[in-house]
């Protein structure tokens, strides 16, 4: 083995430790709702993915097709080398952890004040905060090439039309969601809570959506409520209404959200507020916001729903609509 290959393959395995663990810790950072820092664990994974792709490369691992087809069936096995840290390795890198640290200390998120948009050069992995500059200063790639970690697409990047038809589906996914069970499984608390707290959490939700998007659409870039949505625990109220009330509380409730943004144009999805945690943000920054944050409850209420009917011994397919149930459950 001579020295380059070592070297390459050390860093194969640190890179691909690195891009591991950030991706790892950015998924737990959205889970605790601290997206500027899953941004930020989400730029530095890509760094070290690009990286170890590089690395990889230079191994003489990535070929034609066919054979990596031939590499993988072979079993791809890279010699263990030992490794020095994996993250936290630049001093950007560094300092940004520092801003978290700071804010997580004060049992919150970064603001928009302490971290700007992010950028990866897609070429050599380097990082940037703030406008990526005209070319790399490391390995020159232009602007275009780099990767975007922006506070306005920190939720996600879906269209208008993805958003409405995701926003409209949830009701129908809901109702499916509780189809044939009783009212002790719907009031019994997994992981801390119920289905019937969920769905009155999720109304909860929707109604801060909806303010928050009227906002947007009918002042000129206003400044959003400063209180936090409602959390879950809030919720235990809902345990003694009725499962038939508390979906049609959705229902109605979304469907005055869906009366807002119906026929919306491109540009007013697009008018922006200034939101406290992510700064000047398009309507399409909370559209995103709140799918996603229905999509991690109904993926946690169809492991309710699976639990609960084990439990019982009557586990059965679950009934939602088949084109819903590869969207739901993607990646979990």
């Amino acid at each position: 083995m001579t020295i380059d290959q070592d070297g390459n393959r050390r860093l194969l395995c640190s890179m691909s430790l690195g891009y591991t663990a950030y991706h790892v810790w950015a998924l737990r950072a959205r889970r605790e709702r601290r997206y500027n820092i899953a941004r930020f664990f989400e730029a530095s994974s890509a760094v070290k993915r690009v990286r170890a792709e590089l690395a990889l490369e230079s191994l003489g691992e990535v070929g034609t097709t066919a054979e990596n087809i031939g590499r993988a069936l072979d079993g791809l096995e890279p010699v263990a080398v030992a490794t020095g840290p994996v993250t936290g390795t630049t001093p950007l890198s560094r300092d940004l952890m520092s801003r978290a640290a700071r804010a997580l200390a004060e049992g919150r998120d970064l603001t928009s004040e302490e971290i700007g948009d992010l950028g990866v050069c897609g070429s050599c992995g380097e990082l940037v905060e703030g406008t990526p500059p005209a070319e790399c200063s490391v390995c020159g790639t232009v602007q275009e090439g780099f990767l975007l970690f922006r506070a306005a697409e920190a939720m996600g990047t879906l269209g208008p039309n993805s958003l409405f038809k995701k926003i409209e589906q949830t009701p129908t996914t809901l109702r499916a969601l509780v189809e044939g069970l009783n009212d002790e499984q719907l009031r019994h608390q997994v992981y801390g809570h119920s289905l019937k707290e969920l769905i009155g959490h999720l109304s909860d939700m929707d109604i801060v959506f909806r303010e928050r998007a009227w906002l947007i659409l009918e002042t000129q870039s206003p400044r959003l409520p400063k209180g936090h949505p409602p959390t879950l625990d809030s919720a235990a109220s809902y345990n003694v209404q009725s499962i038939s009330e508390l979906l049609d509380a959705f229902q109605a409730s979304r469907q005055q959200t869906l009366n807002l943004l119906r026929g919306l144009t491109p540009a007013a999805w697009h008018r922006t507020g200034y939101h406290e945690i992510y700064g000047t943000i398009p309507l399409t920054h909370q559209g995103n916001w709140v799918v996603d944050h229905e999509r991690g409850h109904m993926i946690e209420m169809a492991q309710i729903r699976h639990n609960l009917l084990q439990q019982h011994n009557v586990l059965g397919p679950l009934t939602l609509p088949s084109r819903l149930i590869p969207e739901i459950l993607q990646g979990e």
